[in-house]
């Protein structure tokens, strides 16, 4: 009997979810979505037949809780100022869900109503936290002793053109979001707060067989669960851009323009971000032909059978030619799809609210999720060091 999986989100990223799972014939798929044309193309794509609903309000839990109840499986792709909520509704559904909805709330306050549900939830599955956290979980399961985690990340496209040098490819107020909001790392075994597009520092990276060009690193708030939920004293996460990036956006967040606060403009209530968004996002959309890449580069560095090792985990993607999927929504949406499978196939039973890196403690699921990430096209490369 196939397993009934519904899909939260058509956007970018959701509609690549769903068209991914829609390629197995042991899954049969809805997506939900407001937008009717976002819909009917995913609906077109489909190797499968796709069933599509505008029925469900993201913004109505309870609507949420009535959409996803008969299902086997969620996966959630609704922005992240209504992720926090959906998880409530689908725990109340009692349905097993796989999320990347990136919430400023504290997700795993859920955890308690997970547990007493049944339901096995496991959230921020995405790229960065989400990829790299698993094989962060991987690493540690592996290593005696953590003494330091730190991750390099980006999704930008490859021939940057000015002022912005980026294009979007995940929600644009998540991205504003990396700019005003400061960046919780561990340090020294204490939990402290950076400023937004602090720590800036070039950087080259010596891989072989991934180039990238230098780049220009800060500090960003996307450490989130593994700054407790892993035995180690040093944890970041920094986000990587063409340099010159920090220096511009703190300009434009220091005359205020990334505020939420409205502002009198002639008599007219304005928030600055509101008119930020009208006027840059469309320059910074994404075009259908654009070539972009994913990048992280993953360090973890400890101890094994006495010996200091680094364990190096780097991950790179291109657009596929061949789909059209962008490589963002390939890197961030297979990882929740192939997440949400093992949770189904019964690999991953962990009822409770858990952050991607609990999938690193089930070596099976790790080597799954390498095999199903191979076969999507998605290059991983691990090195193990000796210091």
């Amino acid at each position: 009997m196939k397993k009934k999986v519904i899909v939260l989100g058509c956007g970018l990223v959701g509609s690549v979810m769903a068209l991914d799972l829609a390629a197995d014939d042991a899954y049969e798929v809805t997506v939900a979505d407001a937008n009717e044309e976002a819909l009917k193309k995913a609906a077109a794509k489909a190797k499968n037949p796709v069933k599509t609903t505008t029925g469900i309000d993201f913004a109505s839990p309870a609507s949420i809780t009535e959409g996803v109840q008969g299902h086997d499986l969620v996966i959630g792709a609704v922005p992240g100022s209504m992720g926090y909520a959906a998880i409530g509704a689908v725990i109340r559904a009692g349905v097993n869900m796989s999320d990347i909805s990136f919430m400023g709330e504290e997700y795993r306050d859920w955890d308690k109503a997970a547990k007493e549900a049944g339901v096995t939830l496991f959230e921020d599955v995405g790229v960065t936290p989400g990829a790299s956290s698993i094989l962060i979980g991987d690493a540690c399961r592996r290593l005696d002793r953590v003494d330091d985690v730190t991750i390099y990340v980006t999704g930008l496209p490859k021939n940057p053109e000015p002022p912005f040098n980026y294009r979007l490819v995940f929600s644009p107020d998540d991205l504003v979001e990396e700019f005003v909001r400061p960046a919780r790392i561990k340090r020294n075994g204490k939990i402290v707060e950076e400023p937004a597009l602090s720590g800036r520092q070039l950087l080259t990276f010596d891989i072989p067989g991934i180039s990238v060009p230098q780049m220009e690193g800060f500090y960003t708030d996307g450490a989130r669960s593994l700054l407790d939920s892993i035995p180690c004293p040093n944890v970041k996460e920094i986000t990587l851009r063409y340099p010159g990036t920090a220096r511009d956006m703190e300009f434009l967040r220091e005359i205020g323009l990334f505020d939420t606060d409205p502002v009198d403009v002639k008599g007219q209530k304005v928030a600055p971000r509101d008119l930020f968004a009208a006027l840059a996002y469309p320059k910074m959309k994404l075009r259908d032909d654009e070539i972009e890449f994913t990048f992280f580069h993953v360090l973890v560095t400890g101890e094994k059978d006495g010996k200091k090792v680094r364990e190096e985990y780097a991950l790179y993607d291109e657009r596929d030619p061949g789909t059209g999927y962008h490589s963002m929504a390939r890197t961030t949406g297979f990882p929740c799809v192939i997440v949400g499978r093992l949770i189904a196939e019964g690999v991953l039973r962990m009822p409770g609210v858990n952050p991607p890196e609990a999938v690193g403690t089930c070596a099976p699921a790790v080597e799954r999720f390498l095999q199903e990430m191979t076969k999507r096209g998605v290059k991983i490369i691990h090195r193990v060091t000796e210091l």
